[in-house]
Protein backbone atom coordinates (compact mmCIF):
# COMPACT_ATOMS: atom_id res chain seq x y z
CA UNK A 1 0.00 0.00 0.00
CA UNK A 2 1.26 3.38 -0.70
CA UNK A 3 0.28 6.77 1.72
CA UNK A 4 -0.78 8.61 -1.48
CA UNK A 5 -4.65 8.41 -0.33
CA UNK A 6 -5.89 10.54 2.38
CA UNK A 7 -6.69 8.18 5.46
CA UNK A 8 -10.79 8.29 6.03
CA UNK A 9 -12.25 7.58 8.79
CA UNK A 10 -13.86 3.72 8.22
CA UNK A 11 -17.88 3.26 8.68
CA UNK A 12 -19.38 -0.57 7.76
CA UNK A 13 -18.20 -2.99 5.79
CA UNK A 14 -19.43 -2.24 1.89
CA UNK A 15 -20.64 -5.75 1.65
CA UNK A 16 -23.10 -5.16 -1.38
CA UNK A 17 -19.74 -3.74 -2.97
CA UNK A 18 -17.81 -7.19 -2.75
CA UNK A 19 -18.87 -8.04 -6.66
CA UNK A 20 -17.26 -4.77 -7.71
CA UNK A 21 -14.27 -3.37 -5.69
CA UNK A 22 -12.83 -6.92 -5.98
CA UNK A 23 -12.91 -6.99 -9.75
CA UNK A 24 -9.19 -7.10 -11.08
CA UNK A 25 -9.62 -4.59 -13.13
CA UNK A 26 -11.46 -0.91 -12.74
CA UNK A 27 -14.60 -0.40 -13.63
CA UNK A 28 -16.28 1.76 -16.31
CA UNK A 29 -18.41 4.79 -14.51
CA UNK A 30 -22.16 4.41 -14.78
CA UNK A 31 -23.85 7.91 -15.77
CA UNK A 32 -27.21 9.22 -16.71
CA UNK A 33 -27.19 12.42 -19.39
CA UNK A 34 -30.26 14.92 -18.50
CA UNK A 35 -31.12 17.49 -20.94
CA UNK A 36 -32.15 20.44 -19.94
CA UNK A 37 -34.83 23.04 -21.63
CA UNK A 38 -32.43 25.98 -20.73
CA UNK A 39 -28.76 26.67 -20.13
CA UNK A 40 -27.09 25.32 -16.18
CA UNK A 41 -26.56 28.00 -14.03
CA UNK A 42 -23.46 26.08 -12.56
CA UNK A 43 -23.81 28.45 -9.52
CA UNK A 44 -27.30 27.26 -8.76
CA UNK A 45 -26.57 23.77 -9.48
CA UNK A 46 -23.69 23.61 -7.09
CA UNK A 47 -26.02 24.85 -4.21
CA UNK A 48 -28.66 22.21 -5.17
CA UNK A 49 -25.82 19.70 -4.80
CA UNK A 50 -25.30 21.08 -1.45
CA UNK A 51 -28.76 20.87 -0.33
CA UNK A 52 -29.28 17.62 -1.29
CA UNK A 53 -26.24 16.22 0.14
CA UNK A 54 -27.48 17.75 3.42
CA UNK A 55 -30.52 15.75 3.46
CA UNK A 56 -28.36 12.52 2.26
CA UNK A 57 -25.31 13.07 3.48
CA UNK A 58 -23.79 9.33 3.53
CA UNK A 59 -24.08 10.12 -0.73
CA UNK A 60 -20.71 11.79 -0.02
CA UNK A 61 -18.88 8.61 1.44
CA UNK A 62 -16.12 7.20 0.18
CA UNK A 63 -14.55 3.56 0.54
CA UNK A 64 -11.12 2.86 2.42
CA UNK A 65 -9.35 -0.47 2.75
CA UNK A 66 -7.83 -1.92 6.61
CA UNK A 67 -6.14 -5.04 5.23
CA UNK A 68 -7.91 -6.66 2.68
CA UNK A 69 -12.11 -5.69 3.82
CA UNK A 70 -13.30 -2.55 2.19
CA UNK A 71 -15.44 -0.14 4.07
CA UNK A 72 -17.84 2.57 3.84
CA UNK A 73 -15.54 5.69 4.96
CA UNK A 74 -16.74 9.48 5.56
CA UNK A 75 -15.64 11.78 2.96
CA UNK A 76 -14.84 15.43 4.81
CA UNK A 77 -13.69 16.68 0.94
CA UNK A 78 -16.33 19.12 -0.47
CA UNK A 79 -17.84 17.73 -3.49
CA UNK A 80 -17.68 20.02 -6.31
CA UNK A 81 -19.75 20.07 -9.51
CA UNK A 82 -17.45 20.51 -12.46
CA UNK A 83 -17.77 22.92 -15.94
CA UNK A 84 -16.43 20.81 -18.44
CA UNK A 85 -18.83 17.73 -21.03
CA UNK A 86 -16.08 15.03 -19.90
CA UNK A 87 -17.51 12.29 -17.76
CA UNK A 88 -14.80 12.34 -14.73
CA UNK A 89 -12.97 9.56 -13.11
CA UNK A 90 -14.97 8.86 -9.90
CA UNK A 91 -13.40 7.60 -6.59
CA UNK A 92 -10.18 9.24 -6.70
CA UNK A 93 -8.22 12.89 -6.51
CA UNK A 94 -10.54 14.37 -9.45
CA UNK A 95 -13.53 13.76 -7.45
CA UNK A 96 -11.99 14.58 -3.70
CA UNK A 97 -12.63 10.69 -3.56
CA UNK A 98 -16.01 10.80 -3.84
CA UNK A 99 -17.59 7.46 -6.06
CA UNK A 100 -20.88 10.06 -7.11
CA UNK A 101 -20.28 12.87 -9.18
CA UNK A 102 -22.33 15.51 -11.22
CA UNK A 103 -20.90 17.67 -14.13
CA UNK A 104 -22.43 20.06 -16.72
CA UNK A 105 -22.24 21.99 -19.60
CA UNK A 106 -24.93 24.32 -21.68
CA UNK A 107 -27.86 22.49 -21.03
CA UNK A 108 -27.06 19.44 -20.20
CA UNK A 109 -25.68 17.49 -16.63
CA UNK A 110 -24.24 13.95 -16.37
CA UNK A 111 -24.76 12.05 -13.22
CA UNK A 112 -21.88 9.63 -12.84
CA UNK A 113 -21.30 6.55 -10.32
CA UNK A 114 -19.03 3.77 -9.16
CA UNK A 115 -21.58 0.36 -9.42
CA UNK A 116 -20.07 -0.85 -6.20
CA UNK A 117 -20.76 2.04 -4.41
CA UNK A 118 -24.10 2.45 -4.97
CA UNK A 119 -26.26 1.22 -7.98
CA UNK A 120 -28.63 2.80 -10.35
CA UNK A 121 -32.05 3.11 -7.77
CA UNK A 122 -29.48 5.05 -5.78
CA UNK A 123 -27.96 7.08 -8.38
CA UNK A 124 -31.50 8.05 -9.07
CA UNK A 125 -32.21 9.07 -5.93
CA UNK A 126 -29.03 11.05 -6.22
CA UNK A 127 -30.21 13.21 -9.07
CA UNK A 128 -33.60 13.48 -8.64
CA UNK A 129 -33.05 15.26 -5.27
CA UNK A 130 -30.29 17.68 -6.78
CA UNK A 131 -32.86 18.21 -9.52
CA UNK A 132 -35.80 18.95 -7.45
CA UNK A 133 -33.19 21.21 -5.35
CA UNK A 134 -32.23 22.73 -8.57
CA UNK A 135 -35.86 24.01 -10.05
CA UNK A 136 -37.13 24.45 -6.78
CA UNK A 137 -34.59 27.38 -6.14
CA UNK A 138 -34.75 28.37 -9.74
CA UNK A 139 -38.47 28.68 -10.10
CA UNK A 140 -39.14 30.17 -7.02
CA UNK A 141 -41.44 27.37 -6.20
CA UNK A 142 -41.52 24.67 -3.57
CA UNK A 143 -42.74 21.78 -5.80
CA UNK A 144 -44.46 18.99 -4.17
CA UNK A 145 -41.72 16.39 -4.49
CA UNK A 146 -43.80 13.33 -5.02
CA UNK A 147 -41.38 10.35 -3.60
CA UNK A 148 -38.16 12.85 -3.76
CA UNK A 149 -36.12 12.55 -0.86
CA UNK A 150 -35.58 16.33 -0.39
CA UNK A 151 -35.84 18.48 2.92
CA UNK A 152 -39.26 18.04 3.14
CA UNK A 153 -38.69 14.48 4.76
CA UNK A 154 -36.36 13.31 6.51
CA UNK A 155 -33.53 10.93 6.41
CA UNK A 156 -34.24 7.29 8.00
CA UNK A 157 -31.68 5.05 9.12
CA UNK A 158 -33.42 2.16 6.18
CA UNK A 159 -31.75 4.59 3.90
CA UNK A 160 -28.14 3.63 4.62
CA UNK A 161 -29.01 -0.63 5.45
CA UNK A 162 -26.64 -3.31 3.99
CA UNK A 163 -28.37 -5.85 2.52
CA UNK A 164 -25.69 -8.28 2.50
CA UNK A 165 -25.66 -7.45 6.40
CA UNK A 166 -28.44 -9.82 7.57
CA UNK A 167 -29.96 -13.35 7.48
CA UNK A 168 -33.22 -12.95 6.17
CA UNK A 169 -36.55 -15.66 6.91
CA UNK A 170 -37.69 -18.11 4.68
CA UNK A 171 -40.78 -19.87 4.72
CA UNK A 172 -39.71 -23.38 6.17
CA UNK A 173 -41.77 -25.38 3.05
CA UNK A 174 -39.41 -23.19 0.98
CA UNK A 175 -37.00 -25.81 -1.43
CA UNK A 176 -34.52 -23.90 -3.94
CA UNK A 177 -35.35 -25.04 -7.18
CA UNK A 178 -33.01 -27.86 -8.38
CA UNK A 179 -30.60 -26.70 -11.13
CA UNK A 180 -31.42 -28.24 -14.73
CA UNK A 181 -28.76 -28.11 -17.29
CA UNK A 182 -29.74 -25.46 -19.68
CA UNK A 183 -29.18 -25.02 -23.39
CA UNK A 184 -26.30 -22.88 -24.27
CA UNK A 185 -27.90 -19.16 -25.40
CA UNK A 186 -27.45 -17.94 -29.04
CA UNK A 187 -24.89 -15.25 -28.95
CA UNK A 188 -24.74 -12.50 -31.33
CA UNK A 189 -21.44 -12.83 -34.10
CA UNK A 190 -21.66 -8.99 -35.33
CA UNK A 191 -20.94 -8.16 -31.16
CA UNK A 192 -16.96 -8.30 -30.65
CA UNK A 193 -14.86 -6.67 -27.70
CA UNK A 194 -13.94 -3.51 -28.60
CA UNK A 195 -10.28 -2.45 -26.30
CA UNK A 196 -10.98 0.94 -27.11
CA UNK A 197 -14.05 1.13 -24.77
CA UNK A 198 -16.09 3.24 -27.90
CA UNK A 199 -19.84 2.34 -27.28
CA UNK A 200 -22.18 2.79 -30.11
CA UNK A 201 -25.11 4.03 -29.44
CA UNK A 202 -28.79 3.27 -31.25
CA UNK A 203 -32.10 4.27 -29.94
CA UNK A 204 -36.10 5.14 -30.42
CA UNK A 205 -38.91 6.92 -28.84
CA UNK A 206 -42.25 5.63 -28.70
CA UNK A 207 -45.12 7.12 -26.89
CA UNK A 208 -46.33 5.48 -23.95
CA UNK A 209 -49.81 5.75 -24.29
CA UNK A 210 -49.99 3.33 -27.97
CA UNK A 211 -47.02 1.35 -26.71
CA UNK A 212 -48.61 0.26 -23.14
CA UNK A 213 -51.90 -0.18 -24.91
CA UNK A 214 -50.07 -2.46 -27.11
CA UNK A 215 -48.62 -4.25 -23.96
CA UNK A 216 -52.09 -4.65 -22.51
CA UNK A 217 -53.73 -6.16 -25.39
CA UNK A 218 -50.77 -9.03 -25.47
CA UNK A 219 -51.65 -9.42 -21.16
CA UNK A 220 -48.19 -8.93 -20.96
CA UNK A 221 -45.49 -6.48 -19.22
CA UNK A 222 -42.87 -3.53 -20.95
CA UNK A 223 -40.18 -5.47 -20.35
CA UNK A 224 -41.48 -8.46 -21.45
CA UNK A 225 -42.29 -6.91 -25.26
CA UNK A 226 -38.98 -4.75 -25.06
CA UNK A 227 -37.29 -8.34 -24.83
CA UNK A 228 -39.51 -9.57 -27.64
CA UNK A 229 -39.16 -7.24 -29.78
CA UNK A 230 -34.91 -7.49 -29.77
CA UNK A 231 -35.70 -11.23 -30.10
CA UNK A 232 -37.67 -10.78 -33.32
CA UNK A 233 -34.45 -8.04 -34.76
CA UNK A 234 -32.34 -10.58 -34.46
CA UNK A 235 -34.34 -13.50 -35.94
CA UNK A 236 -34.52 -10.92 -38.76
CA UNK A 237 -31.04 -10.85 -39.11
CA UNK A 238 -30.02 -14.49 -38.05
CA UNK A 239 -32.68 -16.56 -39.00
CA UNK A 240 -30.65 -19.51 -38.87
CA UNK A 241 -30.17 -19.03 -34.95
CA UNK A 242 -29.82 -22.24 -33.36
CA UNK A 243 -30.16 -21.61 -29.77
CA UNK A 244 -32.44 -20.23 -27.42
CA UNK A 245 -32.50 -16.14 -27.84
CA UNK A 246 -32.08 -15.22 -23.97
CA UNK A 247 -32.70 -11.63 -22.38
CA UNK A 248 -30.90 -11.27 -18.73
CA UNK A 249 -33.29 -8.34 -17.17
CA UNK A 250 -32.16 -6.64 -13.90
CA UNK A 251 -34.42 -6.60 -11.22
CA UNK A 252 -33.99 -4.48 -7.62
CA UNK A 253 -35.17 -7.43 -4.84
CA UNK A 254 -35.64 -4.21 -2.76
CA UNK A 255 -38.82 -5.29 -1.72
CA UNK A 256 -38.33 -8.75 -1.45
CA UNK A 257 -35.94 -7.94 1.47
CA UNK A 258 -37.96 -5.30 2.75
CA UNK A 259 -35.28 -2.81 2.73
CA UNK A 260 -36.81 -0.28 0.03
CA UNK A 261 -35.33 2.70 0.87
CA UNK A 262 -31.34 1.69 0.77
CA UNK A 263 -29.03 3.37 -1.71
CA UNK A 264 -27.24 0.19 -2.24
CA UNK A 265 -26.93 -2.43 -4.38
CA UNK A 266 -29.39 -4.55 -3.94
CA UNK A 267 -29.90 -6.70 -7.25
CA UNK A 268 -30.60 -9.61 -9.05
CA UNK A 269 -31.86 -10.70 -12.77
CA UNK A 270 -34.33 -12.71 -14.43
CA UNK A 271 -34.12 -14.58 -17.67
CA UNK A 272 -36.12 -14.72 -20.32
CA UNK A 273 -36.15 -17.06 -23.44
CA UNK A 274 -37.75 -15.11 -25.79
CA UNK A 275 -37.04 -17.19 -29.19
CA UNK A 276 -36.00 -20.69 -30.45
CA UNK A 277 -37.85 -22.53 -27.73
CA UNK A 278 -41.31 -24.59 -28.12
CA UNK A 279 -43.15 -21.30 -27.19
CA UNK A 280 -42.81 -19.59 -30.53
CA UNK A 281 -45.23 -21.71 -31.93
CA UNK A 282 -47.60 -19.79 -30.10
CA UNK A 283 -49.96 -16.54 -31.33
CA UNK A 284 -48.37 -13.80 -30.30
CA UNK A 285 -50.26 -12.68 -27.24
CA UNK A 286 -50.05 -16.03 -25.75
CA UNK A 287 -46.89 -16.24 -26.28
CA UNK A 288 -45.98 -12.81 -24.88
CA UNK A 289 -48.91 -13.54 -21.88
CA UNK A 290 -46.69 -16.88 -20.84
CA UNK A 291 -43.31 -14.92 -20.96
CA UNK A 292 -45.16 -12.39 -18.29
CA UNK A 293 -45.31 -15.81 -16.24
CA UNK A 294 -41.68 -16.98 -16.22
CA UNK A 295 -41.02 -13.61 -15.03
CA UNK A 296 -43.65 -13.47 -12.52
CA UNK A 297 -42.68 -16.83 -11.10
CA UNK A 298 -39.22 -15.86 -10.99
CA UNK A 299 -40.32 -12.63 -8.83
CA UNK A 300 -40.37 -15.50 -5.68
CA UNK A 301 -39.57 -13.52 -1.95
CA UNK A 302 -37.92 -16.96 -0.99
CA UNK A 303 -35.88 -17.58 -3.51
CA UNK A 304 -34.31 -14.06 -3.36
CA UNK A 305 -34.19 -14.11 0.45
CA UNK A 306 -32.49 -17.42 0.07
CA UNK A 307 -30.08 -16.46 -2.25
CA UNK A 308 -28.93 -12.96 -0.44
CA UNK A 309 -28.55 -15.28 2.50
CA UNK A 310 -25.94 -17.03 0.78
CA UNK A 311 -24.44 -14.05 -0.71
CA UNK A 312 -24.31 -12.04 2.44
CA UNK A 313 -22.67 -14.52 3.75
CA UNK A 314 -19.70 -15.53 1.47
CA UNK A 315 -19.18 -11.57 1.43
CA UNK A 316 -18.82 -11.45 5.41
CA UNK A 317 -16.82 -14.46 4.80
CA UNK A 318 -14.52 -13.09 2.58
CA UNK A 319 -13.75 -9.77 3.78
CA UNK A 320 -13.37 -11.61 7.54
CA UNK A 321 -11.10 -13.19 6.05
CA UNK A 322 -9.35 -11.17 3.84
CA UNK A 323 -5.79 -9.71 5.11
CA UNK A 324 -4.44 -8.19 1.75
CA UNK A 325 -6.31 -6.41 -0.96
CA UNK A 326 -3.96 -6.97 -3.29
CA UNK A 327 -3.74 -10.70 -3.18
CA UNK A 328 -8.12 -10.24 -3.09
CA UNK A 329 -7.92 -8.77 -6.09
CA UNK A 330 -6.09 -11.45 -7.73
CA UNK A 331 -8.84 -14.02 -7.00
CA UNK A 332 -10.97 -13.97 -10.00
CA UNK A 333 -14.96 -13.15 -8.57
CA UNK A 334 -17.76 -15.25 -9.67
CA UNK A 335 -19.50 -11.98 -10.77
CA UNK A 336 -16.95 -12.14 -13.88
CA UNK A 337 -18.39 -15.62 -15.33
CA UNK A 338 -22.16 -14.67 -15.15
CA UNK A 339 -23.50 -15.17 -18.10
CA UNK A 340 -25.27 -11.91 -20.21
CA UNK A 341 -26.68 -14.57 -22.64
CA UNK A 342 -27.92 -13.08 -25.59
CA UNK A 343 -28.43 -9.72 -24.98
CA UNK A 344 -29.34 -7.54 -21.46
CA UNK A 345 -32.66 -5.65 -21.12
CA UNK A 346 -32.38 -2.49 -18.54
CA UNK A 347 -36.23 -1.58 -18.07
CA UNK A 348 -35.25 1.49 -15.68
CA UNK A 349 -38.86 2.73 -15.28
CA UNK A 350 -38.92 6.28 -15.21
CA UNK A 351 -38.25 9.35 -12.76
CA UNK A 352 -41.15 10.96 -10.30
CA UNK A 353 -43.32 13.00 -11.97
CA UNK A 354 -43.14 16.61 -10.97
CA UNK A 355 -44.11 20.19 -11.20
CA UNK A 356 -40.98 20.97 -13.35
CA UNK A 357 -40.58 17.55 -15.30
CA UNK A 358 -40.89 18.98 -18.62
CA UNK A 359 -38.17 21.59 -18.26
CA UNK A 360 -36.36 18.23 -18.42
CA UNK A 361 -36.45 16.97 -22.00
CA UNK A 362 -34.22 13.94 -22.16
CA UNK A 363 -33.14 10.89 -19.95
CA UNK A 364 -30.24 9.04 -21.39
CA UNK A 365 -28.77 6.38 -19.58
CA UNK A 366 -25.31 5.65 -20.84
CA UNK A 367 -23.07 2.81 -19.42
CA UNK A 368 -20.61 -0.19 -20.86
CA UNK A 369 -22.23 -3.13 -21.99
CA UNK A 370 -21.97 -6.29 -19.70
CA UNK A 371 -18.79 -7.76 -20.09
CA UNK A 372 -17.69 -5.23 -22.99
CA UNK A 373 -18.61 -7.23 -25.68
CA UNK A 374 -22.62 -8.33 -25.04
CA UNK A 375 -25.82 -6.00 -26.63
CA UNK A 376 -26.94 -3.94 -23.87
CA UNK A 377 -30.53 -1.92 -23.77
CA UNK A 378 -32.02 0.43 -21.82
CA UNK A 379 -35.90 1.60 -22.05
CA UNK A 380 -36.68 4.56 -19.26
CA UNK A 381 -39.92 6.45 -19.63
CA UNK A 382 -39.89 10.50 -19.48
CA UNK A 383 -43.02 12.61 -20.36
CA UNK A 384 -45.22 10.46 -22.38
CA UNK A 385 -42.75 8.32 -24.80
CA UNK A 386 -40.41 5.88 -24.13
CA UNK A 387 -36.56 5.66 -24.89
CA UNK A 388 -35.33 2.59 -25.93
CA UNK A 389 -31.81 2.41 -26.54
CA UNK A 390 -29.62 -0.53 -27.59
CA UNK A 391 -25.59 -0.45 -26.91
CA UNK A 392 -22.84 -2.00 -28.42
CA UNK A 393 -18.96 -1.85 -28.62
CA UNK A 394 -19.59 -3.12 -32.18
CA UNK A 395 -21.32 -1.93 -35.19
CA UNK A 396 -24.89 -3.59 -34.61
CA UNK A 397 -26.90 -1.23 -37.21
CA UNK A 398 -28.68 -4.39 -38.83
CA UNK A 399 -30.31 -5.27 -35.72
CA UNK A 400 -31.15 -2.16 -34.61
CA UNK A 401 -32.73 -1.78 -38.88
CA UNK A 402 -34.54 -4.96 -37.86
CA UNK A 403 -35.94 -4.01 -34.61
CA UNK A 404 -37.25 -0.62 -36.17
CA UNK A 405 -39.16 -3.08 -39.14
CA UNK A 406 -40.68 -5.04 -36.06
CA UNK A 407 -41.58 -1.83 -34.27
CA UNK A 408 -43.23 -0.91 -37.60
CA UNK A 409 -44.88 -4.34 -38.65
CA UNK A 410 -46.72 -4.34 -34.68
CA UNK A 411 -48.41 -0.76 -36.16
CA UNK A 412 -46.79 0.88 -32.59
CA UNK A 413 -45.94 4.89 -34.05
CA UNK A 414 -42.09 5.19 -33.32
CA UNK A 415 -38.84 8.24 -33.55
CA UNK A 416 -35.91 6.80 -34.70
CA UNK A 417 -33.08 8.82 -32.70
CA UNK A 418 -29.27 9.23 -34.63
CA UNK A 419 -26.85 7.10 -33.77
CA UNK A 420 -24.42 8.42 -31.17
CA UNK A 421 -21.60 6.68 -29.62
CA UNK A 422 -19.40 7.51 -26.17
CA UNK A 423 -16.49 6.75 -23.71
CA UNK A 424 -16.47 6.17 -20.31
CA UNK A 425 -13.56 6.81 -18.10
CA UNK A 426 -12.81 4.01 -15.59
CA UNK A 427 -13.49 4.65 -12.09
CA UNK A 428 -10.27 5.40 -9.78
CA UNK A 429 -11.20 4.55 -6.52
CA UNK A 430 -8.22 2.70 -6.12
CA UNK A 431 -5.73 5.62 -6.79
CA UNK A 432 -3.04 5.66 -4.55
CA UNK A 433 -4.22 2.35 -2.54
CA UNK A 434 -2.03 -0.36 -3.98
CA UNK A 435 1.33 -0.27 -6.18
CA UNK A 436 1.03 -0.90 -10.28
Amino acid sequence: MSNQRPEFRKKELALSATPYVYLPVEMTVYTVEISHREEIDGELLQRAMDRALQRMPYLTDTFTVEHGAVYYAENPLPMTVAHTDKIRRVGGAETNYHLLDLTWDGNKTWFSMFHGFCDGQGLNAFLESVLYCYYCMKDGTEYDPNGIRCDKNQMTDAETFEPCSKTYEVSPEFKMPEKKEQPKPYHLPEIIANPSGDVLEYGFRLPSGELMAFVKENGTSPAVLFSMLVGEAILRVHPDADAPIVANIPVSVRRMLGCEETFKNCSSRLILPVHRTPMDALPYAQRAAKLRGLLKMQMNTDLYRFQYNYLGGMYRKRMGEATDYREEIKIIPGFTSISHDTFYTDYIGSLHKTGYSEQITDVRFLCQPAMGNTLHMNVIEHNGYFRITTLACSDISPITDAMEQAIKDHGIPFERIPEQHFTLSRTNWRDGMIFD
